[in-house]
């Protein structure tokens, strides 16, 4: 069985689901520590100038630095979902695909929301079913684990059953393969980065939120680059 691991990401990358889509399980890591400025509250799209576009959502963080991702606010003072709707609206309604994700800009911007975790999760939830895939999602506050960094994850695989993790590119830099090996788990780096589809504004800028690839791209396209479909 294969395994992989990541944070609830905010509308995250094609890479996100490419590697959820090669899972038989993805465990999205809620009670690890919440790190500021990364892309659990940000993500990236492109503006009408072709230039690219971090859009943030903004959290509570006074007083709070070592808070787990599970426990992060939104910060309801701020009109983050109008301005977000707005800036989508404005860099994508010409896109083909634009008028077909109503039900994405509602889920994430037409009901308030609370928690941080809470939104990116079923964001993720209702992405994962538009781009077909049926790797099943369970959250690390649901497996009783209290480990860090390399047996963090091999506690995953040991909990859950699988014999094979599934790690991005850069885990080479600091997983420890050898408490793989000696728990009996192979450990495969996925190296993915999307081939050039057609994007509004000019050439193709690589790295952008998921939404650049369904509003361009439709879901049947979107299922193909992501080799979600068997």
């Amino acid at each position: 069985m294969i395994l992989a691991a990541h944070q609830p990401n905010y509308l995250p990358w094609a890479g996100f689901f490419r590697k959820m889509a090669r899972c038989d399980v993805f465990v999205l890591l809620d009670s690890v520590q919440y790190a500021r400025r990364s892309y659990t509250a940000r993500c990236l799209i492109k503006q009408s100038d072709g230039a690219k576009h971090w859009m943030s959502v903004p959290v509570r963080k006074k007083g709070r630095y070592y808070q787990k991702i599970a426990e992060v606010g939104i910060d309801s003072q701020d009109p983050w979902q109008h301005d977000h709707r707005r800036t989508l609206e404005s860099n994508y309604a010409k896109a083909p695909y634009f008028d077909r994700q109503g039900e994405l800009l509602e889920l994430a911007y037409g009901r308030p929301w609370e928690g941080l975790c809470e939104m990116n999760i079923s964001l993720i939830r209702h992405l994962a079913g538009t781009l077909g895939i049926v790797t099943r999602l369970v959250r690390l506050s649901e497996l009783a684990i209290d480990s860090q960094s390399t047996e963090l994850l091999v506690e995953i695989c040991k909990k859950t059953g699988a014999d094979n993790y599934l790690s991005g590119p850069s885990g080479g830099k600091y997983l420890d393969r050898g408490l793989f090996a000696k728990a009996g788990v192979n450990l495969e780096m996925l190296r993915y980065w999307p081939d050039p589809y057609p994007q509004l504004w000019g050439g193709f800028a690589p790295g952008l939120s998921i939404v650049d690839l369904l509003f361009n791209c439709g879901p049947q396209a979107a299922r193909k680059e992501l080799g979600s479909e068997q």
